[in-house]
């Protein structure tokens, strides 16, 4: 039980932590990758939690039930994987695409209305570094959410900061609204000023940084959306209603989320409703919007460097290196960054860190890979051609109408089959996957089966935590056979760690 739990005095009841697992953090490339997002990396090298886990670690406790984890399909088995590492359970919800947080925490919301009703969700963004008596504040909102208040929770900005929303106090609630005294008025909410403007609201003691945390009944933010957005409530409430629901985790039907306005939960409620509170938070808090930031919340040694895995330096200061595989040393430098992966080596100054996204975005234009995975994850095993001996000699199960292949798909990784007519078939012999082709989507498991489709190309998830195991089948005449039976350089294997 963490300290700030232990000396609360709160009401009965427990809290659904509802943690996001979306985004890819492109500023903190090359760790972060589109297939393994910042939120899944470990906050201070080989040995500590990741940032995923650290957020579940803050939202345990007799005040908490488990966790709900809205995440993408493909990270569903790093999300499970991350988990058992701490041995934490949670109910695991899946999005077939991202549609900004907005439709992700009402998806959730009614997920858990659906077994308890007066479900209160505090809503926690899985890559934030959080130190100090979080639930200590949280447990005191607990009564206005419960009363129907929307709380967003707001942070004393240290500096004027751009890239941050602000929330403008405007004074206490009255007191029925808020038995604990801590919920303030919001005035209006600020998305992310310009220099100058930031430091005028600074200068007048009412501004706060979003945090990104909030807390509200679950029927409230039902309730508030089907108000403001009922097109994208009904898409999303129908996404749930065909969801399909397996011991891994609930997959969201993908045709009616896609309609689902792309918003964030600020834009579609937040700034419109009259339900929203604002709680100030006392803690030491950090979205670790760049590798600037990851320095500022990390140990340094007397020399003010912060130095992760193999590192050696001579006459270095204020610098921040880290070594994921090898040795790297650094000699005489002070305000720089520098990160070594086995596929990519980032050296920046410190004031420039911001502007890595930019060299994301290049590498992107470029196509390179190393914007979506490591080069340490082995990609699925190539399918093979099978041949089977019998008792009267070897025959091949292969002909100018049919072959047969093998192939595997290891946790959190993926691969695409390229469009093709219904004969070209995929049987899962082991595991579950999520598979998403033209306009519809689907989860499969253990002797289901998956057709090709003439309108385009078919991605197969691992949507479990174990290896997927495939048996190919191509029962066409003519034409390319099925991927894996022979060469195939149409198919492409794309790796999820």
């Amino acid at each position: 039980m963490s300290q700030d739990l232990a000396q609360s005095n709160a009401p009965p009841g427990r809290i659904y932590p509802l943690i996001i697992c979306g985004g890819t953090g492109t500023r903190l490339w090359p760790l972060s990758r589109t297939a393994s997002p910042k939120q899944f990396q470990r906050i201070s090298g080989p040995d500590s939690l990741t940032f995923f886990q650290a957020a579940v670690q803050r939202h345990r406790g007799a005040q908490y039930h488990e966790p709900c984890i809205v995440t993408g399909a493909q990270h569903r088995g790093t999300v499970a994987r991350q988990l058992r590492e701490i041995q934490s359970g949670g109910r695991i919800l899946c999005e077939p695409m991202g549609r900004n947080t907005g439709p992700a925490v009402l998806a959730a919301a009614r997920l858990l209305m659906e077994e308890d009703p007066e479900a209160v969700v505090v809503v926690i963004p899985a890559d934030h570094v959080i130190e100090g008596p979080l639930t200590r504040t949280i447990v005191s909102c607990l009564a206005g959410a419960r009363a129907g208040r929307i709380v967003t929770f707001g942070i004393a900005p240290r500096y004027a900061e751009t890239g941050f929303g602000y929330i403008i106090d405007a004074g206490a609630l009255e007191a029925e609204d808020d038995g604990q005294g801590v919920l303030r008025k919001v005035g209006s909410f600020v998305e992310k000023p310009p220099a100058a403007e930031a430091e005028k609201l600074i200068a007048s003691g009412g501004a706060y940084w979003a945090s990104g945390l909030s807390m509200f009944a679950a029927a409230t933010i039902d309730a508030e959306y089907a108000r403001f957005d009922p097109a994208t409530h009904g898409h999303v409430a129908a996404a749930l209603d065909k969801a399909e629901r397996t011991r891994d985790g609930v997959f969201l039907e993908g045709d009616s989320f896609r309609m689902a306005a792309k918003q964030p939960t600020e834009q579609a409620v937040f700034e419109r409703t009259d339900r929203i509170a604002l709680a100030p938070l006392d803690v030491a808090w950090d979205d670790v919007g760049s590798w600037r930031a990851m320095y500022e919340i990390s140990p340094r040694d007397r020399n003010g460097n912060v130095l992760q895995g193999d590192v050696v330096t001579h006459g270095a200061s204020q610098t921040m290196v880290r070594a994921d595989t090898r040795l790297v040393s650094v000699v005489g430098l002070s305000d720089v960054v520098v990160i070594d992966t086995p596929d990519a080596l980032l050296v920046a100054h410190m004031d420039a860190t911001q502007n890595v996204k930019h060299i994301v975005e290049t590498l992107k234009a470029q196509a390179r890979p190393e914007t979506e995975r490591h080069a340490e994850i082995v990609p699925p095993v190539a399918p093979i051609t099978l041949d089977v001996a019998t008792d009267t000699g070897a025959a091949a199960l292969q002909s100018d109408r049919f072959n047969l292949g093998m192939g595997e798909i290891a946790v959190g990784q993926a691969l695409d089959l390229p469009a093709g007519p219904a004969t070209r078939q995929v049987i899962i012999v082991h595991g579950t996957v999520h598979v998403t082709g033209a306009g519809w989507s689907k989860t499969v498991s253990e002797g289901g089966r998956i057709y090709g489709d003439a309108n385009g190309p078919i991605r197969v998830e691992n949507a479990g935590d174990m290896q997927v195991e495939l048996l190919y089948v191509n029962v066409e005449t003519r034409g390319p056979a099925m991927p894996g039976a022979v060469a195939d350089p149409a198919l492409t294997v794309v790796g999820h760690g």
